[in-house]
């Protein structure tokens, strides 16, 4: 993960900034890029990079006052008291894709959400200006634009902690990690153990499915608190809860497996049985977890929470019992499967991230011969 903090990531990029500010603006222009990459840094804090639907345009002003705010020609800004309410008003904007906030000299703030972009080098000609598109980001003063070059793979913005883009990451890392069943918790998921073929999960696995991401993430992330089974209100748990300090990121995570587990029947004389699950299982679970995401905005202070569904996937065509034989061709008929969504809840709604997937290995020594 990235070894850069937020503080090293800023004094790595605003030298040439602050020259250019000040070749345009004199003194007073070296002091507003300073206020100008503080301010970005803060509210990228409460609104993360990866909550923004579309642009973000942040404006220190040379002239501008607090009851004449530069960005007043583009309609009635609201005011914000606060980088708190600044990251509200940013996660809350969900109709229209160009946002522009302007620091006003009394601390205080001015707000803008646009269905038409800013005229950037207008702004330029009046003050310092940030600009976020998405994942390119630019400082504007007069007639300099000057590139932000990324310094982290996983950093969406180099003004930005690593939350959810840092998740999304780890999730990567961990796949590459379940694959065959690394992990020392994970290893009792499958009945015969992880030496054994791999074909069929444990009554109830996903405990062990839960533990094990929840381990992972406690290495892989940085400045988070993970607790497992959190309600969000008094009676829904959802499966892992991801908080990062000094940050309005929180990431709802619901655990998902697909595949055949062994069951304990009501009637012992029944013999073995078992319990399969396929996609219909994943939908579920995505339902699942857009309820819990529309109770977290009713029961929780965080500013910006973001759903993700994650299925673990051990389904094999054609398997039987645990020790079986079973074909290269059905033990890895789904290992390239991709999951359909109806509703696809990532495609309607802002706070729900694309499914994660992990696939889960057969044991390859025990494929039966073709």
């Amino acid at each position: 993960m990235s070894n850069f903090s937020p503080e090293n990531i800023l004094a790595l990029v605003t030298k040439s900034y602050i020259h250019h500010a000040h070749v345009a603006f004199g003194e007073q222009g070296a002091i507003c890029i300073r206020t100008l990459l503080d301010g970005v840094r803060l509210i990228f804090q409460r609104c993360p990079p990866e909550v923004l639907q579309g642009t973000l345009t942040v404006f220190v002003g040379i002239a501008s006052t607090p009851i004449s705010p530069a960005i007043g020609i583009y309609g009635a800004p609201s005011s914000c008291a606060s980088y708190a309410d600044v990251g509200n008003f940013l996660v809350a904007n969900k109709e229209k894709p160009h946002a522009v906030v302007e620091l006003a000299a009394d601390g205080s703030f001015r707000t803008v959400v646009l269905d038409a972009d800013v005229d950037l080098k207008h702004l330029a000609s009046l003050g310092v200006v940030y600009r976020f598109d998405g994942n390119a980001e630019r400082i504007l003063a007069k007639d300099f634009q000057d590139y932000v070059p990324p310094v982290s793979p996983i950093l969406r913005s180099n003004f930005a902690a690593p939350t959810l883009s840092g998740l999304e990451e780890a999730f990567k890392y961990y796949a590459d990690y379940v694959l065959e069943t690394k992990c020392r918790i994970l290893k009792d998921v499958w009945e015969g153990g992880v030496d054994g073929h791999r074909l069929v999960l444990v009554n109830k696995p996903e405990s062990r499915m839960r533990d094990s991401l929840t381990q992972a993430l406690e290495l892989l992330l940085r400045d988070v608190t993970v607790k497992p089974e959190q309600n969000t209100d008094e009676t829904k748990p959802v499966d892992i809860r991801v908080s990062w300090f000094a940050s309005g990121a929180t990431a709802l995570i619901e655990i998902k497996w697909l595949g055949k587990s062994t069951a304990i029947s009501q009637k012992p004389e029944a013999g073995l049985t078992y319990t399969q699950y396929g996609p219909p299982r994943a939908q579920s679970g995505a339902d699942q977890l857009a309820d819990y995401m529309d109770r977290e905005v009713r029961h929780s202070g965080a500013s910006a929470p973001r759903g993700y569904l994650v299925v673990f996937d051990a389904r094999r065509k054609n398997v039987g019992g645990a020790a079986d034989p079973l074909s290269e061709e059905s033990a890895m008929a789904y290992a390239n499967d991709v999951i359909a969504f109806d509703p696809d809840h990532s495609k309607i709604r802002p706070d729900f991230a694309p499914p994660v997937r992990f696939f889960l290995n057969p044991r390859r020594s025990y494929f039966k011969a073709a």
